[in-house]
């Protein structure tokens, strides 16, 4: 596919370069059709690019992609690809779902394409939290049955998830850079109101002179404030720190823990190159487009950073764990990616797609759920359910699928979700229920 990929855009090269000689451009787009569409005859190729004249990517519903080429003077060339599909849509689904990773933007990808889809998510009984940290049975909306999708903040727990997930569940996770992660989170979680200083980074050396962490994993595994701020990536993948302590070879136990959890994910995706990550999630899942379109949530107005050599490498000391996790899943992502003949050209249409529908959606923005930014929608986003799912919040999206969905809710308590539940910009208690799905919100986007 490489090698064939290049000899084609050789041949295109070759043509625009004697071309550009005689000035006729006219031609040119004649002769690129006519090679591009004797190619197809003989491959299947699905994208391309070409820098000469004017390219311009349509979409239908079908998934079929118009490229259009468009000269100076109006001639329009255009080539048509419909994609095949050799798998069958991936329905039942376990996300571990890792704390200030994107993970809520694929929590809600998660819940809206199991609304979509008519699946079922594994959710506790009304009313519940995203946290639900260590699963219980008894918690759960229906006990003793299985659901097609989790994708709620909890510890990994495979043999709960085993049985409460039905058969054939594929497996994904999410981490992130450990600097970063730390950074986000310790400002998200207010670690900076418990150690107040003039600056965030005084602060955050505060919390380092505060508690003796300079032990820590050493010879205590307890860390005083550090829930969700520290080794957070490990402790969400079924990590043991007080196992970690008591070993007697922390090396070999790292090396077990990382071999395990190569096994108990099918995929682990990286922050950093979240619209890579997508894309891939879409080929491995057998996804489309539409169902990982998104809108950026829960991220800070105010990007706080540190600088000095001593807070850096106290938080990369005291990060470490999540560090040998992030450089071993690192260096798999990018050999997965590299199995992915075409990848990036996919990764091109993605963006293209998801900014046409953001701009359909959203006209500005506004400061809201702890200090983060929040979405202002368009007028028809305000009316389109995928517009207001994707800019749902997941812990308002699963609290209205729960209210929704449990039997146990009495219309008093529906009348108060209606009552509490009433930003425009979000989704409703009434659009939940009884909003359209079937709205192509791509081809709405394109002017279709």
């Amino acid at each position: 596919m490489a090698r064939f990929k290049r000899m084609y855009e050789r041949t295109l090269a070759q043509i625009l370069q004697v071309l550009r000689r005689i000035r006729c451009l006219t031609y040119a787009m004649v002769l690129i059709t006519a090679t591009t569409l004797v190619l197809y005859l003989l491959h299947d190729v699905m994208s391309f690019s070409i820098t000469s004249g004017h390219a311009v990517l349509s979409y239908n519903p079908q998934q079929q992609f118009d490229l259009r080429i468009q000269s100076e003077n109006s001639f329009v060339a255009r080539v048509r690809k419909k994609p095949t599909r050799e798998c069958t849509p991936q329905k039942n689904i376990i996300f571990t779902k890792t704390h200030k990773t994107g993970s809520s933007t694929i929590t809600n990808i998660l819940l809206r394409y199991g609304e979509i889809n008519n699946l079922t998510q594994l959710l506790y009984s009304y009313p519940s939290s995203t946290e639900y940290r260590h699963l219980d049975d008894k918690r759960l909306m229906r006990p003793g049955m299985k659901a097609n999708i989790f994708s709620q903040h909890a510890f990994y727990d495979p043999t709960f998830l085993r049985d409460h997930i039905k058969e054939g569940a594929k497996t994904f996770t999410i981490i992130r850079s450990p600097l970063s992660q730390f950074l986000s989170a310790y400002s998200f979680f207010g670690k900076d109101r418990l150690y107040p200083a003039q600056t965030f980074e005084e602060s955050v050396k505060l919390f380092f002179r505060s508690h003796g962490h300079e032990r820590y994993l050493k010879d205590k595994w307890f860390c005083k404030n550090c829930g969700n701020l520290v080794n957070a990536n490990a402790f969400d993948m079924g990590f043991s720190a007080e196992e970690f302590v008591h070993s007697r070879d922390k090396d070999q136990f790292m090396q077990r823990f990382l071999e395990q959890a190569a096994k108990s994910w099918d995929l682990v995706l990286i922050t950093e190159y979240f619209d890579l990550s997508l894309v891939l999630l879409k080929r491995r899942f057998c996804l489309e487009y539409k169902d990982i379109l998104y809108l950026r949530s829960l991220e800070r107005a105010k990007k706080e950073t540190v600088e000095e050599p001593y807070t850096l490498a106290a938080i990369k000391e005291i990060q470490r764990i999540d560090q040998a996790i992030y450089t071993y899943f690192n260096n798999t992502f990018w050999a997965e990616v590299a199995k992915e003949d075409g990848i990036f050209e996919e990764l091109a249409i993605f963006q293209k797609l998801n900014k046409q529908v953001q701009s359909f959606c959203v006209e500005g923005s506004k400061v809201g759920y702890l200090g983060t930014v929040v979405n202002v929608l368009t007028p028809q986003g305000r009316e389109n359910f995928h517009c207001l799912a994707m800019n749902t919040r997941c812990l308002l999206f699963s609290t209205l699928l729960e209210a929704r969905d449990d039997e146990k809710v009495t219309q008093d308590t529906l009348e108060e979700v209606r009552r509490q539940y009433d930003d425009p910009d979000s989704l409703n208690y009434e659009q939940i229920a009884y909003l359209d799905r079937d709205t192509d919100i791509i081809s709405l986007s394109l002017g279709g």
